[in-house]
């Protein structure tokens, strides 16, 4: 079966994906897995099916950015793991061989650009596109500290660490952009490179989530806000720390904010968006696979008639990996972190109230 656009190739893949990696193992096990255990061929098996995920997201919104940047934050992992590469960048040909007799012109097209990009990338001494954001001057050593104390898993100590900078009178804006956000960014680089596991990671961001929460009695006063917005995940996007900053950042800069959080279905984004009288919709998606779901929400609140005033504003890693996906989804912005966000959102509300 062929198909003629993007989106219906896209979800042939997706529909299709268990015979097309079953397909692409059997055609590479010559080169690839001959000297392999079960366990190891298994493993491969689920990379190949993750590996059609991301290819079949970055077809259905037309990205070479997405997929090279997944190549790329691969390559870094599998290298970590003392992985060879020489095998990867042949089962990325394999992947395109098996994938575009399948698929008609321009889709065959996209994924033979997107699939021979692989092979090369995962070669070449790509550069490391990891989006850390080290603090540097004043904040640089208690941010060190701050990452100290969660690796060392010490949250006590450092619950009354952010506290001690509360009294010394560093701005809570501070906290959160020049400590706390560079420091989650780079706990995220750790578990990339393989320096520390996913249960580390997972519980230094279960102590930051902690530790804003902690600062919210001291944090918030009651001045008036001149702007609503409702912050929210799409459905199945489980990552919202970063979203809970740049609400907080909002809220501290005067916005009525209403933060929904991870996991949220459509109809109950739109009914809070109408039933607050929103002027600002704020989407987070940290996961890749999960951008068509924000395309799926800002069409939805586009077609409709109650919410036709509504801004929308888009970030997260996922939205980080190429500059124009804001755009392609009919967002009318993005900011790629918490204080300019705040900046991003205001701007494009200025004049309409």
């Amino acid at each position: 079966m062929q198909h003629h656009n993007y989106m219906e190739a896209a979800e042939y893949i997706k529909s299709q994906r268990e015979h097309i990696a079953e397909r692409i193992m059997q055609e590479g096990g010559i080169y690839l897995y001959q000297d392999y255990t079960g366990y190891q061929i298994d493993k491969c098996r689920q990379d190949t099916l993750y590996n059609l995920q991301y290819l079949a997201e970055s077809l259905m919104i037309e990205s070479t950015g997405l997929w090279e940047n997944y190549i790329i934050w691969l390559r870094i992992l599998l290298s970590s793991l003392g992985l060879g590469m020489q095998g990867l960048s042949e089962h990325f040909r394999v992947m395109g061989d098996v994938l575009i007799p399948l698929l008609d012109h321009p889709a065959a097209e996209f994924v033979k650009r997107l699939t021979g990009s692989a092979a090369k990338l995962v070669l070449d001494d790509a550069p490391d596109l990891s989006f850390t954001q080290e603090s540097t001057g004043e904040y640089a050593e208690r941010s060190r500290q701050y990452q100290e104390l969660l690796l060392s898993a010490q949250k006590r100590k450092a619950l009354k660490y952010i506290d001690q900078l509360i009294d010394d009178g560093i701005p809570f804006r501070n906290i959160y952009l020049d400590i706390i956000q560079p420091v989650q960014r780079e706990i995220g680089n750790l578990w990339h490179r393989n320096k520390i596991s996913v249960a580390q990671e997972h519980y230094c961001t279960g102590v930051s989530q902690l530790v804003i929460a902690h600062m919210y009695p001291r944090m918030f006063n009651a001045s008036p806000s001149k702007y609503k917005v409702v912050s929210t995940c799409v459905h199945g996007e489980l990552h919202e720390l970063g979203l809970r900053m740049v609400t907080d950042i909002m809220e501290l800069d005067g916005w009525d904010t209403y933060y929904l959080g991870a996991n949220m279905p459509n109809d109950s984004i739109l009914s809070m968006l109408k039933a607050q009288k929103a002027d600002l919709l704020a989407i987070s998606v940290t996961f890749p696979l999960n951008l068509h779901k924000a395309e799926e929400l800002v069409s939805l609140v586009r077609q409709d008639k109650d919410l036709q005033p509504l801004k929308i504003m888009v970030g997260g890693y996922a939205f980080m990996q190429d500059t124009a996906l804001w755009q392609k989804i009919r967002a009318d912005s993005f900011a790629p972190n918490a204080d300019i966000a705040s900046k991003v959102a205001s701007s494009l509300l200025e004049g309409i109230k």
